[in-house]
């Protein structure tokens, strides 16, 4: 006769993995990062720097708040695993990027396209050939600096959709084209990175840093803000931004298997158990209160206290 039971080897597999069956607003850190063990590899002296999306700077000045040792490596955001490899890239190794388009110019006002100021324009550059190059080489050189000293990296991925030139269609702008460039709707696409592609890039990441600074370890997450607009055409920028987020956490947690010294951080799972309280008006940001919160997850998973 059929038990509506199962046998004991099953239990034993699911013990205490349960899914917190409560309401989702007491749901707590604890409920998220039950069983998820991760050593002790950050303190206040330990040099740390992130690098990503809106996210990652949350969480940059929580870090400089609580007086931890912060570097800034003046990347400003940095939206997409493609972008925070071609970071690494320039960083290290410069001479393997597929670079068509160096510089914007926008009627004399130059940019460039790969790297974000904080004022959310392209990096200014000198509208000189030479002299722009110049300080291109001096980012990454800073770039380099950075990354070679860091002794913990927090990577954050945020969304999928790149934008390119269409002769080197795998090196992508660090977000979408401005008006005013030339032959820009003639030259430019854009694509959404798939899990593949995603994978890809995680891996490269975490070979551009261990090669170059093998004592570095690579905390990753996913930041829980959503795309603004969406290129995809079949869905809303709802379904699309959703269906990123799915892309990058699930590339991001079956590649992390099979690396050591590189760790996960559940800031999306964090979010998404608070629906309601975790956005600002604007239904995309986090507040920097909740950020908070998010980073005292971050101390009990990797902080010496």
């Amino acid at each position: 006769m059929f038990k509506l039971a199962r046998p004991r080897y099953v239990i034993k597999e699911y013990a205490g993995k349960k899914f917190p069956q409560k309401s989702r607003n007491k749901i707590t850190d604890d409920d998220i990062i039950l069983k998820y063990n991760t050593p002790k590899i950050v303190n206040k002296s330990t040099n740390i720097t992130t690098i990503g999306s809106c996210f990652a700077q949350r969480l940059s000045e929580w870090l400089i708040k609580e007086n931890f040792n912060y570097i800034d490596g003046k990347w400003d955001r940095v939206y997409s695993p493609r972008n925070i490899k071609q970071i690494l890239k320039m960083a290290f190794e410069p001479e393997t990027l597929d670079i068509t388009e160096p510089f914007w110019d926008f009627n004399g006002d130059w940019g460039d396209p790969y790297i974000k100021e904080s004022s959310g324009r392209p990096l200014r550059l000198p509208n000189n050939v030479k002299e722009a190059i110049k300080k291109q080489e001096k980012y990454y050189n800073h770039f380099k600096k950075t990354l070679s000293e860091c002794e913990v990296l927090i990577v954050t991925y945020g969304q999928t959709e790149v934008w390119s030139h269409k002769t080197s269609p795998d090196t992508s702008f660090y977000a979408a084209p401005f008006v005013g460039i030339k032959d820009g709707e003639k030259n430019h696409i854009c694509k959404d990175l798939t899990i593949d592609e995603i994978k890809d890039e995680t891996k490269e990441i975490i070979r551009l840093v261990k090669e170059n600074n093998p004592l570095c370890k690579i905390i990753f997450s996913v930041s829980p803000i959503p795309l603004v607009a969406s290129i995809n055409n079949d869905y809303s920028a709802f379904i699309s931004a959703n269906f990123a987020k799915t892309k990058l956490h699930s590339s991001l947690l079956e590649v992390l298997e099979d690396y050591d010294n590189t760790y996960y951080m559940p800031s999306f799972e964090f979010v998404n158990a608070h629906p309601y309280e975790s956005f600002k008006e604007d239904g995309r940001h986090v507040p920097q209160s909740f950020a908070n919160k998010i980073m005292g997850m971050f101390n009990k998973l990797f902080v010496e206290l």
